[in-house]
């Protein structure tokens, strides 16, 4: 497994079988739809425009965009289910939330729609009809979503068809991108609705979008694709989410291009493992933000860019990129049996989490101990040539994330004896071990230079080591 992180090949077997299981979840819908799927929880002619939706042929083969549509799918599934559960529940305290209850909170808790839902529920609405309430928008991003990023024909609507924006998309209130291809289109004013657009008509031969705004349709042109950043057998889209990130795309995709030379130049196979799992990055300007991404939308990063230097974004890129290759696993196979107990003690959050979070940080942040391992060698060895307050921050970051890593050890081995993560998930967190292991006789040298170089880093990589100590001893797994 350790010899498999990093390999292309594997990579792209962990995305077939993603492929396939989007392929087969395709099939059981239709399915599903031929056998005469009912139910009085969503509108009947919703469920007779998502039978036609999922027999176009596009669905056929697979794409991230695709994939983030299947996903709006399953959650709608997902209520429809707890609504039909919830009518047939009995003896139903008023006064507190039932288990279902609590998940269809939770659901609506973590949507796109929280705002919403917990607007109505602070009207003193019952969970189940808020609920209700908004299952209409779900049906209709589901279907506005096809209509925008996946159907290639002229659709006409009386009605204006609502179309919720993606940010993680690049879309924002002066553009937003459309298909597979990131086609750009500009709006010439925002309506009142947005996040909202009201959508009139969608003609992508005639390269043109009608939408309303002040009761007025409003024609917008579609933009010929951006130019992408060619990885030699791959391409990197760099879509700006704000008009800041608009002025400033040209010197993003110079920093872009000169961070992912100088990881290929220092270590090949990171360089290899980013082009397996990220195709598009979203330069972001929002306080507090660094980066993030979605499961629900696999290879897209939304990276902070206007704060961070070149090593940073280094980090960035791939801590990113580790979210996507785990997510790609988590995809299509169970790697951990979640629940809500916070029992693990995180190092990065200094609180404790569940598993989930601290099989994901150990994962995402194994990557980040891989690149400052890999630039603290260049550095020794003068591959690059960095400043002393950059030759600190890397020996720093290097020695930050070992030993945070490696605090958490012990705690994979109590999950895997209480069964919260699985053989498959031991095995993969197991690899990451065995490559930071590979690491320990580096660490003492680092120290040493770390000293010579910096006291008060030293001082604090010290003072963490202690900490960790202490906290071992404070919080003992049972």
């Amino acid at each position: 497994m350790k010899e498999q992180l990093f390999s292309k090949d594997f990579h792209k077997k962990l995305q077939k079988n993603v492929e396939r299981s989007y392929l087969d979840f395709i099939e059981d819908l239709r399915i599903d739809f031929q056998k005469g799927f009912d139910t009085d929880v969503v509108d009947p002619d919703f469920l007779d425009q998502l039978n036609d939706i999922v027999h176009d042929e596009t669905f056929d083969t697979y794409s991230p965009l695709k994939f983030y549509w299947l996903n709006l799918v399953d959650n709608l599934i997902y209520v429809i289910q707890l609504h039909e559960e919830l009518l047939i529940e009995e003896d139903i305290d008023s006064d507190e939330l039932t288990d279902l209850e609590n998940e269809l909170f939770n659901f609506w808790n973590d949507s796109e729609l929280a705002e919403s839902f917990l607007n109505f529920l602070n009207d003193g609405s019952p969970v189940i009809e808020v609920s209700t309430n908004l299952v209409p928008l779900l049906e209709n991003q589901i279907v506005s979503f096809y209509v925008v990023h996946l159907s290639l024909y002229r659709q006409d609507f009386e009605d204006a068809l609502m179309y919720q924006v993606v940010p993680e998309l690049g879309d924002s209130e002066k553009k937003i991108y459309i298909t597979d291809k990131h086609l750009p289109v500009k709006l010439k004013k925002t309506p009142e609705t947005y996040p909202s657009l009201p959508l009139r008509k969608l003609d992508p031969e005639a390269s043109k979008m009608v939408i309303e705004v002040d009761d007025k349709d409003v024609e917008l042109k579609i933009e010929d694709a951006p130019e992408a950043l060619t990885l030699e057998d791959s391409k990197l889209y760099v879509l700006p989410h704000c008009e800041e990130g608009e002025k400033k795309i040209d010197e993003f995709k110079k920093n872009i291009t000169k961070a992912l030379g100088n990881i290929k130049k220092v270590a090949p196979h990171l360089y290899t493992t980013f082009k397996s799992f990220t195709h598009t990055i979203v330069p972001v300007n929002e306080k507090g933000i660094v980066s993030y991404s979605m499961q629900s939308l696999p290879g897209y990063s939304c990276l902070n860019m206007f704060d961070r230097d070149q090593i940073d974004l280094m980090d960035d890129l791939l801590h990113e990129n580790g979210h996507h290759y785990l997510n790609t696993y988590l995809n299509h196979v169970d790697l951990i049996n979640e629940d809500d107990d916070k029992v693990y003690y995180s190092p990065w959050r200094k609180a404790l989490r569940p598993i989930r979070g601290i099989y994901h940080a150990t994962f995402t942040f194994f990557w980040a101990m891989e690149l400052f391992a890999n630039l603290d060698a260049a550095a020794e060895k003068k591959t690059l040539t960095f400043t002393k307050a950059e030759r600190v921050k890397i020996k720093t970051r290097f020695l930050e994330e070992y030993f945070m890593l490696d605090y958490c050890r012990p705690d994979f081995t109590h999950a895997f004896k209480n069964k919260r993560v699985n053989k498959e998930g031991l095995a993969l967190i197991n690899a990451t071990y065995e490559r930071i292991d590979a690491y320990k006789k580096m660490v003492d040298a680092a120290l040493k230079n770390l000293e010579a170089l910096d006291t008060e880093a030293f001082v604090k990589i010290s003072t963490l080591k202690k900490e960790l100590s202490e906290t071992r001893s404070h919080y003992k797994l049972i």
